[in-house]
């Protein structure tokens, strides 16, 4: 409601409980000043006049100034008004009135009234067109914003992208496109700031600030990412194993695991959820996974000796270092050449 308006209505309450003499000094207000004739202004009268239970007002208020080509005539509510006397419109009332919607191009603003639809059977076709266009507008609106949004990615505008990004979210609530674009941009901010920060782009310069595991910008970022990543495999179960070797990448191992969980089980994703249990510290989960591989897996000669190796280091987790040794020592009397083992046991041995 326009603040004019309200401040006349609220005036004119403490004055007197009647709210058509409301109605009638509101008008009256209104008409005293061209100036006072603006669409939010008769837009509000409408409602009032509506809501008041005092339509024929609003009628005759209409019809005395639509000979005024400045007046906005507030289509909506005239039309529902004329309803609550529709049984007294002739037929050449109506076609007077679909003429004049038409002469005013207000087609699209007087379907938004679902009065006098059985009258003015036009009304249906004038609400779907009006549909069509709204919907029309939208998709154009979006994809427009999402070129944008691209042109900014490209020139690596972070700041504009996030508050496009922002922007689309709440003209789109809940839209799809919008959201694995929202995803996408955390995701791939988690990874810049990543990048920046690991020890291996230290290498590449050395002006690179110094790494810590624990730095607040790091932690946050990967969050974003994991969470992202979380989200995404529960939408594209397809993917949750291509995540989780990311998470593994990135040393999130708990995150890796529990991303693994919405995959398909696979026979390379059993092996990597035995190394992502031990990067876990989940010695004793390892253990029992183990005896389950060696016996789902007994076809192929090949399982005994990689799950040694994982078996040995699952014990040294849990401190039972001589057996540790004890199996790691058997399994290269097997197999000399295990350089992994063999390089292990030295070390192993030096401690």
């Amino acid at each position: 409601m326009s603040t004019y308006v309200e401040l006349e209505i609220q005036s004119l309450l403490r004055q007197s409980e009647d709210l058509t003499e409301v109605a009638t000094q509101l008008i009256s207000s209104i008409e005293s000043s061209p100036d006072h004739f603006t669409l939010d202004n008769i837009n509000a009268l409408s409602r009032f006049l509506i809501q008041s239970r005092n339509e024929h007002l609003l009628i005759d208020f209409v019809l005395r100034h639509i000979e005024n080509e400045s007046f906005p005539i507030p289509w909506p509510y005239f039309l529902e008004a004329l309803s609550f006397f529709s049984d007294k419109l002739e037929e050449k009332s109506v076609r007077a009135l679909t003429d004049g919607i038409e002469e005013d191009n207000a087609q699209a603003e007087a379907s938004r009234s679902l009065a006098l639809r059985q009258t003015l059977q036009t009304l249906g076709e004038w609400r779907s067109n009006r549909k069509y266009k709204l919907h029309k507008d939208y998709l154009n609106n979006k994809r427009s914003l999402l070129e944008q949004l691209i042109t900014l990615r490209t020139q690596q505008l972070y700041e504009q992208e996030k508050s496009l990004l922002q922007r689309l979210q709440k003209l789109y609530p809940g839209d799809s496109d919008i959201r694995r674009e929202v995803n996408e941009h955390k995701q791939r901010y988690a990874l810049e700031i990543l990048s920046r920060r690991t020890p291996r782009s230290r290498k590449v310069s050395i002006n690179t600030e110094e790494y810590s595991p624990r730095d607040p910008e790091v932690e946050q970022a990967l969050q974003v990412l994991m969470q992202s990543m979380h989200e995404h495999a529960e939408q594209h179960p397809d993917m949750a194993f291509d995540f989780a070797v990311a998470a593994y990448m990135l040393e999130s191992f708990e995150d890796a695991l529990s991303l693994l969980s919405f995959s398909e089980e696979t026979e390379s994703l059993i092996w990597f959820r035995l190394e992502v249990l031990l990067k876990c510290r989940r010695f004793v989960e390892l253990l029992t996974d183990l005896a389950k591989v060696e016996i789902f897996f007994a076809h192929d000669p090949e399982t005994f000796f990689a799950t040694a190796y994982l078996r040995a280091q699952a014990m040294w987790g849990l401190g039972q270092k001589h057996t540790a040794i004890e199996v790691l020592e058997g399994l290269l009397a097997a197999r000399p050449h295990y350089r992994a083992a063999s390089a292990l046991l030295s070390i192993w041995s030096g401690q």
